[in-house]
Formats: structure tokens, sequence, C-alpha cells
């Protein structure tokens, strides 16, 4: 089952992905006087890797409906209400 720290390293990796495909070393090598579709390579690879991180942040952070309706382990019981004796 899912939980809030897989989810966060999901966008985590992510975002480290989405750091290295527009690192200068990779823009650098589809920055080339050719056309892609009558795009220039560069433009076409810009919005093609944004378009690919869109969709990927769509689907990593789709949350399971049974994460979402899961109740809280502890049911309060850990809070201390006022006037109440610990035991």
């Amino acid at each position: 089952m899912l939980n809030s720290r897989s989810i966060t390293g999901r966008y985590v990796g992510l975002f480290l992905v989405g750091g290295f495909l527009f690192s200068y070393p990779v823009l650098t090598v589809f920055n080339l006087n050719v056309r892609l579709f009558g795009i220039p390579l560069f433009f076409f690879y810009i919005f093609f890797a944004w378009s690919v991180l869109i969709v990927l942040i769509f689907v990593c952070g789709k949350i399971p409906e049974n994460l979402q309706m899961m109740a809280p382990e502890n049911n309060g019981r850990d809070v201390k209400q006022p006037g109440s004796k610990n035991k």
C-alpha cells in the first residue's frame, strides 16, 4: 500500500529527472541546426520533455482511493484531553 513517503519520493524523483532533462549539458546535445516536423530540434526537445514531465506528474500524483479514505491509525487515542488523567 502507498504511503505519503512514497508519494513524496516520486515527486523528488520527478524533480531530479526534470533537473537533468533541462540541464545545460543535455540541452547542448539537442542544440543542432536540424528540423523535426518543421520545428528546430532544440524547441521540439524542450516542449516534448516538458509535456512528458507534465504527464508523469499527473500519473504519479494520482492518489489511490484507499489511501485517501484511510482513517488515522491511532484514532485520536494519543491526544490528551483537557482535564483527563494519564494512566
